[in-house]
């Protein structure tokens, strides 16, 4: 992970963060094996969590604490292993005590979820 502080539950998912703060960052991450559910594609709560993890690196900063205060996700297709995800955190509105992100997470060119979430801005004290 560069960019930001070192998120251990990003570096177990094998997940590398770019960009921090500022309402946007990228996560990327090749699935593998260990991100497989039963049918053999990637879990839903993998893909949860890329998309948490992208949303989390955007809305914290030297400046601001974002907490996280919900996430909705919609999953578009499946993701196997071998495929290069990239989760793209972006703050789509900006209200006086937080803000609203939009997350895409895409295989090269083809959509395969699509989140929303708030996240509250506090200042770091």
């Amino acid at each position: 992970m560069s960019g930001g502080p070192r998120d251990a539950f990003a570096a177990t998912l094998g997940v590398a963060v770019t960009g921090h703060g500022g309402g946007r960052a990228e996560a990327r991450v090749v699935v593998t094996g260990d991100h497989l559910n039963p049918h053999g594609t990637a879990h839903g709560s993998f893909l949860f969590s890329l998309a948490g993890i992208a949303l989390a690196a955007a809305a914290n900063d030297a400046e601001h604490s974002g907490v996280v205060s919900a996430v909705q996700i919609d999953y578009v297709r499946p993701a196997r292993a071998g495929d290069t995800l990239v989760a793209t955190a972006e703050v789509a509105e900006r209200l006086a005590k937080e803000d609203i992100f939009v997350v895409r997470l895409t295989d090269g060119d083809e959509l395969v979820a699509r989140a929303t979430g708030r996240a509250n801005r506090r200042a770091r004290g």
